[in-house]
């Protein structure tokens, strides 16, 4: 079988780099703008260990160059020593300081590892991921189905915990070792001016390509988020319960292995065209700069042998050579890593940067509801998802008067789950506009409106926590009040799914964590306690029964009769069985209202309602 076609987003990273990112002067200018960005919100997190670092940091420098002066000292006292002109004690002493300046230095290095390695990693990735969630909590839900706005989190999260901190460390290191390059600097100044040049031929061409392929590193994980979702998609599908029983039945796990596998190869294939290309500039440039270093060396020990040179300069300048090659490597390196993390750090600052359209609110802060139930009124409301060329709703007009239930009716997507979701402010109308008892309800904050609308989705969440919590997220200020639950559980009807949880409401549901299990129907029941723990005027129920066998179903609806009481109450339903218990039924038909009115109005027109009515009656039928 040939191999996978390599994606036009993934061919486009063998192109020239830097089509995204305009004139290197002004990446520096975002690099710094990133980098200032990233200080300040280290320093905000612990300024105290950021100083600990900094300070270490520049001790640790300044003791390099101090081994490299005191080795020279060492060297120049034993040779005097050893000729008569000196005195042994003398290179004693200069060892013992040697000894000290060392054990100064391995104490630094450890003291940086549990400062920046542990603690400010773990207080910064915190951080960071707590700002990313709070983001993600403070922003409207139709964010959520736009791919753009998942790819920009995804990027996001990726490397979150991480980067910061390497951005933080390539600072450090930038700064420690430029204070090293001073000293040895100063110490190769002795050599000659050449040698300096010689050290710098050294080391930027290494630098120039590990930029280079720093960027072309980071285009290619931009380029393939879309797929690494993907990927990650197809490991959840092979290893969670929730698709495990289809896969199995279906058997679909080899198929679903070999599109893991094809996306995985064409990653592989990527990485070896970059990185084969990386590691070839990457010999060709050390390779130089081993030479440099041996051409100096050359020099060097020719004037020692020709008695222009101690033996101890020798020493220290090769030494110096070396060590000014190294820092100065490692800075160009630090430098490489700054703009590496800035390009990811960029993800961040664009995913943080992102409105927050919807502010988490405090329930409590939307203060209580209004009493009795509301007249709910939609006006003209039409409706366009972001991103589609067509409305899935057309003008529609519809009222539902205080404490009615109106049933909606209607093929598949026929728009009844679109209203829902105005209903609730998860969206806002294209046109038109939606009044409880008067009020736009785009003037509301979504707490407010969410304070007056109870609510069950078909795809409720099956949360991994306790029943208890499970039903009480539904009004999170009476989570733990016990009367609140027993309510709750008592109008859903779920007392004998509870009755059967071996520790009650305190039992965990959900099998990640070794809780106990529920069926299907169980699972609705406990949805419905959920929604009736916020007492509230609209009572939205969309499919609440679809799980439940007919004896549930039918326990529910009776008790439904008496809970919708004092509530305005819309219900979506397949089930034609049920919608008699509604006063008034609503047909919708590609986003239009084309009937209404009761049950048996409806079937004596014989229109759509009846249509549908009598198709599913004759199913039963026969």
């Amino acid at each position: 079988m040939a191999p996978p076609r390599v994606t036009d987003a993934s061919s486009a990273l063998l192109e020239p780099l830097d089509t995204r990112s305009g004139p290197w002067w002004r990446d520096g200018r975002a690099v710094l703008r990133d980098v200032a960005s990233t200080l300040r919100l280290v320093a905000s997190v612990d300024p105290w260990l950021l100083g600990i670092e900094v300070g270490s940091g520049l001790l640790q420098a300044t003791g390099s160059v101090a081994l490299a002066w005191v080795g020279k000292r060492i060297i120049d006292a034993v040779v005097a020593a050893s000729r008569g002109t000196g005195a042994v004690g003398t290179a004693v002493r200069w060892v013992l300081l040697e000894l000290a300046i060392a054990v100064l230095l391995a104490g630094l290095e450890q003291l940086r590892a549990f400062v920046g390695g542990v603690l400010l990693r773990s207080r910064l990735g915190l951080e960071v991921n707590l700002r990313i969630l709070e983001k993600a909590a403070n922003v409207g839900y139709a964010r959520f189905e736009d791919p753009d706005f998942i790819n920009k989190m995804t990027q996001a999260r990726r490397e979150a915990s991480a980067r910061p901190l390497g951005m933080v460390t390539a600072c450090l290191n930038l700064l420690t070792q430029g204070a090293s390059l001073v000293g040895f600097t100063a110490l190769l100044w002795g050599l000659g001016p050449w040698s300096l040049l010689a050290l710098v031929v050294s080391a930027v061409p290494p630098f120039v390509f590990e930029l280079r392929y720093g960027r072309a590193a980071y285009e290619l994980q931009r380029a393939r988020t879309q797929r690494n979702r993907q990927a990650f998609y197809l490991e959840a599908v092979l290893t969670t319960e929730a698709s495990a029983k289809e896969v199995k039945l279906f058997a679909l796990g080899r198929w679903l292995i070999g599109r893991y596998r094809a996306l995985n190869e064409e990653f592989h294939r990527e990485e070896r065209a970059l990185w084969g290309r990386r590691a070839r500039a990457l010999f060709a440039v050390r390779a130089l700069s081993a030479g440099v270093f041996y051409g100096v060396f050359l020099v060097v020990v020719g004037r020692t042998a020709a008695g222009a040179l101690t033996l101890g300069a020798m020493t220290l300048y090769l030494t110096v050579f070396r060590q000014g090659q190294s820092a100065l490597d490692s800075a160009l390196r630090s430098l490489t890593r700054l703009y590496e993390d800035h390009l990811y750090m960029s993800n961040l600052f664009e995913f943080l940067a992102v409105p927050e359209d919807e502010p988490d609110e405090a329930l409590e802060a939307a203060g209580a509801a209004p009493e009795g139930p509301p007249e709910v009124r939609f006006e003209a409301v039409s409706f366009r998802y972001p991103g589609s060329d067509r409305d899935v709703l057309h003008e529609v007009s519809l009222t539902l008067h205080a404490g009615e239930t109106v049933a909606l009716v209607g093929r598949n997507g026929a728009g009844k789950t679109t209203l829902v979701k105005l209903l609730t402010g998860l969206y806002r109308p294209t046109a038109g506009r939606i009044l409880v008892d008067g009020v736009d309800v785009a003037t509301l904050s979504p707490g407010t409106l969410r304070r007056r609308v109870g609510v069950i989705l078909q795809d409720f969440v099956r949360y991994q926590f306790s029943a208890g919590d499970n039903i009480g997220v539904g009004w999170l200020p009476a989570r733990e009040d016990p009367a609140a639950l027993a309510g709750a559980v008592s109008d859903a009807g779920a007392e004998a799914v509870v009755a059967r949880l071996p520790r009650g409401l305190a039992t965990p549901l959900g099998r990640a964590f070794g809780g106990d299990d529920l069926s299907v129907g169980q699972w609705q029941r406990i949805a419905l306690a959920r929604a009736f723990m916020r007492k509230s005027g609209v009572l939205v129920l969309d499919e609440p029964t679809a799980s439940m066998d007919a004896e549930g179903e039918h326990e529910v609806f009776l008790r439904l009769k008496d809970l919708k009481r004092g509530r305005t109450a819309m219900l979506i339903t397949h089930r034609f069985s049920t919608v008699r218990m509604a006063d008034r039924i609503v047909v919708l038909d590609d986003g239009r209202v084309i009937e209404e009115g009761p049950h048996a109005e409806l079937l004596a027109r014989g229109g759509a309602y009846a249509g549908m009515f009598n198709l599913q009656a004759e199913g039963y039928r026969a």
